[in-house]
C-alpha cells in the first residue's frame, strides 16, 4: 500500500504520532511518503525534540526523504540544521497527484 502521511499539525504529540505511525507502516513495507508542512518546521528545528530525532532514522526503515514545501525549503535549510538531518528532506514535488497514493492522512 502505498501511503502519504501529511504533518501539518505544529504540536509535538500530533507530528510524533504521525511519525510514529509512518515508521511503523514503513516496517511492515508500506510505502510511505511523509510531507512536513510548515507548521511543524519549528519542532524539527529543536534538536531535542521526538520529530527531529525520528527524522533521522528514516533510511533505517527505507523510507524517502520527507519532502518540504517551497516556503520552508531553500538553500538556507543545509546550513541551519545538521547534514544528517537535511540529508533526510527534499523540496515537494510541484505536482502531486493523489491518485497515486492508496491513502492520505494528515494529522
Amino acid at each position: 500500500m502505498k501511503i502519504l502521511i501529511q504533518l501539518r499539525t505544529p504540536t509535538e504529540m500530533a507530528s510524533y504520532e504521525g511519525c510514529a505511525l509512518a515508521l511503523t507502516l514503513a516496517t511492515f513495507e508500506h510505502e510511505v511518503q511523509l510531507y512536513l508542512d510548515a507548521s511543524v518546521f519549528g519542532l524539527l528545528m529543536q534538536p531535542k525534540s521526538r520529530l527531529h530525532g525520528m527524522m533521522q532514522s528514516l533510511d533505517l526503515y527505507d523510507m524517502p526523504p520527507a519532502w518540504l514545501p517551497d516556503d520552508v525549503f531553500s538553500g538556507w535549510i543545509t546550513g541551519m540544521l545538521p547534514s544528517e538531518l537535511a540529508a533526510q528532506l527534499t523540496l515537494v514535488p510541484e505536482v502531486i497527484d493523489s491518485q497515486e497514493f492508496d491513502q492520505v492522512l494528515t494529522f
